[in-house]
């Protein structure tokens, strides 16, 4: 028995939304603590099978092989969906004469088979590029995979990514963040999967970026736990085939900020060229893969041109997001803007323009805070978390006020004994040092709340225009409202906007926030239990993953 866990996080898209779709614009995304995780464990043959794939199979096995004489039955795969009670299982096959279609799986053993184009596209082009990669040869990895009897993939996601509301009431437990705690990890969805409800995460290119890792890591083609050069390389390939994965299940070339988060985490994100997998694209719509020398030379020989900046949280700051309850269509809202923009670019040019302005200016806000609790931590702490217990509108008067203090003290140090020189001109130093943060924390946090200002207004005149509730009335009281409690230094909606979720930065008053949305009347609000964290896929072996 062999085993592997890799998990990869959600996200929450703070600024770019829309923009990530032009490469000329970038959008900061936060990953979180909610993860989706993939277990496989391959069960072997025993010695006096492995020989021989064909005498192992069942009159099942060798129906389905007859009916395709060119197919090579290699073995049997069960993805497990302990949240969806699902359990379906597949015979892999390779197609010698059609390099085009040179693994196939063909699920069995399940009346309710239900196509899963995530994970489904996510083994078929995994095995096509692990059939080749670092020296390996299709001969070699056919025989490697089978000397399995049965490999198991079992996916299971937190309840982050999904709307727990239902569950609350399942339970008659209150509509509360508390109640949100105390529900069991990893709990089935409720209704069908036309009403699953979710939170806007990033679930699809969670999952899809923890089965490419497992399967990669299973097969041993890349070493997640290295930590020199090496894993760079390999987290590299692991995106690209990624995003190939998931573009080719959604049918199209998105923009690619939630693969790329879940590889790395946390980041300044610009998207790649579309050029570089429509090839495979075309290939899919005609029902046809590419072959291993393909897949690689675009996943791994050529250079993609995304950008990806690692850049996580500033130190004092911590995200919130609110599960709103009311759901939007993203590919809706998407394709209306996307139409509008061509029909009217000199407009959606001037307004997208704005929007990268204000994006620019929180991406180096961001950066310098960064910066700033590098340079003394202490010093940083204390004073953002006096920012954080003031009125915002008193910020600017806070900052007036620093200056004009510290102009008096130097005032009177310079009027003291002449004697005491050096114990003043220290003093005058340390007070202008400290002045100097003060300033810089302040100035900053003023910079950010003013440029999410901008950017909110900005999207309703974008949604206005091209008539999509981007900021729906709903949202910009909601958000209003939130930003006008102590320590929030920013709110909005996250991604493409509508009714999904709501994001909060915040100091200070996480409670107080969290509970002014609990109790806004207008709709139905709900804290989600998650905090950024910017870690990006991972071997996570801790997992105990549940059984169906």
């Amino acid at each position: 028995m062999e085993r592997v866990v890799c998990s990869a996080p959600g996200k929450v898209l703070v600024t770019g939304g829309y923009l990530v779709l032009d490469k000329k614009y970038d959008g900061i995304v936060f990953t979180i603590d909610s993860r989706f995780y993939t277990t496989i464990e391959g069960s072997l043959k025993p010695a006096s099978s492995s020989s021989s794939s064909s005498s192992s199979s069942s009159s099942n096995k060798e129906t389905l092989t007859s009916s395709f004489e060119t197919l090579e039955y290699l073995t049997d795969i069960n993805v497990i969906s302990p949240q969806f009670h699902s359990s379906q299982t597949y015979h892999i096959y390779y197609n010698k004469s059609n390099e085009n279609k040179s693994y196939q799986l063909e699920p069995f053993g399940n009346e309710n088979y239900r196509e899963n184009k995530y994970v489904e596209n996510t083994i078929i082009y995994s095995l096509i590029t692990l059939s080749e990669y670092k020296n390996q040869t299709s001969e070699s990895f056919n025989k490697l995979i089978s000397s399995y009897q049965l490999i198991s993939i079992t996916i299971v996601g937190d309840n982050g990514f999904y709307s727990q509301i239902p569950q609350l009431k399942k339970r008659n437990l209150s509509i509360s963040f508390e109640s949100l705690k105390s529900l069991p990890k990893f709990l089935p969805v409720t209704g069908s999967l036309e009403e699953l409800q979710k939170t806007g995460l990033g679930s699809s290119a969670a999952l899809v970026s923890s089965l490419t890792a497992s399967l990669l890591s299973f097969f041993g083609a890349i070493d997640l736990e290295n930590k020199n050069d090496i894993i760079q390389k390999d987290k590299t390939v692991l995106h690209n085939l990624a995003q190939v994965a998931h573009c080719v299940a959604q049918g199209k070339v998105g923009s690619g900020f939630d693969i790329s988060s879940a590889v790395f985490g946390s980041q300044v994100y610009r998207r790649f060229s579309p050029e570089l997998i429509n090839d495979i694209l075309k290939l899919y719509d005609s029902k046809l893969y590419p072959n291993s020398k393909e897949l690689l030379k675009c996943i791994s020989e050529t250079e993609w041109d995304n950008k990806h900046l690692d850049m996580g949280l500033p130190r004092g700051l911590h995200l919130l997001l609110a599960d709103v309850s009311i759901g939007s269509n993203t590919p809706v809202m998407v394709k209306k803007i996307l139409e509008w923009r061509k029909n009217d670019p000199t407009v959606a040019n001037a307004i997208w323009n704005q929007l990268d302005i204000e994006n620019t200016n929180v991406k180096h806000c961001f950066i310098k805070l960064n910066q700033l609790s590098k340079e003394n931590q202490l010093q940083y702490d204390k004073i953002l978390n006096q920012f954080g217990n003031l009125s915002q509108s008193n910020w600017e008067s806070s900052i007036l006020n620093n200056n004009n203090n510290n102009n008096n003290n130097n005032n009177n140090n310079n009027n003291n004994n002449n004697n005491n020189n050096n114990n003043n001109n220290n003093n005058n130093n340390n007070d202008n040092e400290d002045s100097l943060i003060y300033n810089n924390i302040g100035k900053t946090l003023i910079t950010i709340r003013e440029s999410f200002l901008k950017i909110r207004s900005l999207m309703r005149e974008m949604g206005k225009i091209a008539d999509v509730p981007l900021e729906p009335i709903e949202q910009t009281e909601l958000a209003d409202h939130t930003m006008s409690i102590n320590g929030c230094i920013a709110a909005g909606v996250p991604g493409a906007g509508g009714f999904d979720a709501l994001f909060a930065i915040v100091i200070t008053n996480q409670d107080e926030i969290k509970n002014s949305w609990m109790n806004w009347k207008k709709c139905q609000v709900l804290p989600l239990v998650l905090n950024e964290n910017s870690t990006g896929v991972a071997i996570d072996m801790s997992h105990i993953t549940p059984k169906l």
